[in-house]
């Protein structure tokens, strides 16, 4: 089967934009799923996610950490409960392997890139451990304002959480 990164405007793109279980064809579904054709290495996994090295590194250390299901984009979260403790828990794990693995690094960076600055319609927390690598990588994971880009998980995190219920 080919796989693809899940952008374009084909049919089999439009199905990846959509929230599911599992999608055919996505490179991540795959590895999240553990497909017999996945040969990444799991740093971390779980019933909720899975963490990898990014295997375009852009710093010093470079990991990723997607949701087991598919949920295409930062667009695709909304404010509840339950999104809000995904992402959350995306960070936490992202934080102990950079904190494991990295812990004297000059800095660590969590987020997400928004479209149509993302490069695989499989929702994706990069966890980078400072420096960048080469330095120019940096304007990748650089917020871009209003034009988007990368948001920051703690950003993201503030604008997917759920309003409190009011109860009268």
């Amino acid at each position: 089967m080919r796989k693809t990164f899940c952008f374009g405007g084909s049919r089999l793109a439009r199905r990846m934009s959509e929230r599911a279980p599992m999608v055919d064809g996505c490179v991540f579904c795959d590895i999240a799923r553990r497909g017999p054709t996945s040969t990444t290495a799991l740093l971390y996994s779980d019933d909720k996610v899975v963490a990898f090295r990014d295997i375009n590194p852009s710093a010093f250390r470079h990991y990723l950490v997607i949701p087991i299901d598919h949920i295409p984009t930062v667009n695709s979260l909304h404010k509840t409960k339950d999104d809000h403790q995904l992402v959350s828990h995306m960070v936490k794990v992202g934080k102990d392997l950079l904190n494991q693995d990295a812990p004297n690094s000059e800095e660590h960076r969590f987020g997400f890139h928004q479209p149509p600055f993302n490069s695989v319609n499989h929702l994706h927390l990069h966890c980078l451990a400072l420096p960048f690598m080469p330095s120019w990588r940096q304007v990748k994971y650089t917020p871009l304002g209003p034009l988007g880009g990368f948001i920051e998980a703690e950003k993201l995190l503030e604008r997917i959480k759920p309003e409190a219920e009011v109860y009268s």
